[in-house]
């Protein structure tokens, strides 16, 4: 297994002295158990051990490892170390502290719900993140989703969870066993399992749907219906108020809004050619961030005008319907 050389190898006795012996629970997946945990120099960390019954996630520790030990932006989840100590393998990474995006959207910290400017600067650093992974490493994600995406002390954003990440050449379209989460999964590589890196497009799509919205991907109380459908329906009756969140309570630029439920509707479209590159989405959302900012510091948004301010939907008839906001 190819390591970088400052990643640190533990042997489990020095996991058991860094978490205090397993003691405090932070997350829980498919890998395994995630716990707290201070290294020598007191610096806080967290220990994800993996489940040893599960041969998937053997695989997955293998995969994470290797692909974060050889990836470095400032927006992705440092690696500090592993532990490959006969039955038991760990991955060892930076601590932090705010927990997911998830939780703070609807989750166990809902109650400290995220002004629209912090939503934006989350959501960007994320796709810097993954334009990182697609531009920089010809690396697709493959398990794109809010609770991917870590938050630190200051709300900064960090993509982990690269245990399904899988590399590309320029043979991007490769067969492979299909993976992700419910409610994420590209629906045309649900249907061919053919991946590219428009597969982490369509799933940054859905996240950017929670964050306008604040609800689910997956609305059990509706019926099971998908965010993109929900959002695509009421955008197609001309009702944007009810498509953002109530908790802004208005405190919002409108126009950021539009652009940035345009870009989202972009990005899930069913056809992969037809959604942005995570290049694009970074563009498009630096804009989303500005014209918020010069709302929050009271200076006028300028009058321009442009395609983005018109979101085309279409409808089951196969009919389009075309809408722009309210000038103010």
């Amino acid at each position: 297994m190819q390591i970088h050389n400052e990643v640190k190898k533990f042997n489990h006795e020095e996991l058991k002295d860094i978490t205090n012996n397993f003691i405090r629970t932070i997350g829980r997946g498919g890998f395994g158990i995630v716990y707290h945990g201070y290294l020598e120099n007191q610096i806080e960390v967290a220990v994800k051990v993996c489940s040893l019954e599960s041969t998937q996630a053997n695989k997955q520790f293998l995969a994470e490892v290797r692909s974060l030990s050889l990836v470095h932006h400032k927006n992705l989840v440092k690696l500090v170390g592993y532990c490959k100590d006969g039955a038991n393998l760990a991955v060892v990474y930076e601590y932090l502290p705010r927990g997911s995006l998830f939780d703070h959207l609807r989750g166990k910290d809902s109650s400290s719900s995220l002004n629209w400017r912090i939503r934006l600067n989350i959501v960007l650093e994320a796709a810097q993140a993954l334009d990182y992974l697609h531009t920089g490493c010809g690396m697709v994600h493959r398990d794109v989703k809010s609770s991917n995406i870590l938050l630190g002390q200051n709300f900064e954003a960090k993509v982990s969870d690269l245990g399904l990440a899988r590399m590309f050449s320029a043979d991007v379209n490769s067969i492979i066993t299909l993976s992700g989460t419910p409610g994420y999964i590209d629906p045309e590589y649900h249907l061919t399992f053919t991946l590219n890196e428009k597969s982490d497009v369509y799933s940054f799509g859905v996240i950017l749907m929670e964050v306008v919205t604040g609800v689910r991907p997956i609305l059990i109380a509706k019926e099971n219906i998908h965010i993109v459908k929900l959002v695509k329906q009421k955008l197609a009756q001309g009702s944007m108020e009810d498509v953002v969140d109530s908790r802004f309570d208005g405190e919002y630029d409108t126009h950021s809004v539009w652009k940035f439920v345009e870009l989202a509707v972009r990005c899930t479209r069913d056809e992969a050619a037809d959604r942005p590159t995570m290049a694009d989405v970074v563009v498009h959302l630096k804009d989303c961030l500005q014209i918020e900012e010069r709302r929050q510091k009271g200076k006028p948004e300028p009058n321009e005008k442009s395609d983005t301010n018109t979101i085309s939907i279409s409808t089951p008839q196969n009919s389009t319907v075309s809408f722009a906001p309210d000038s103010r």
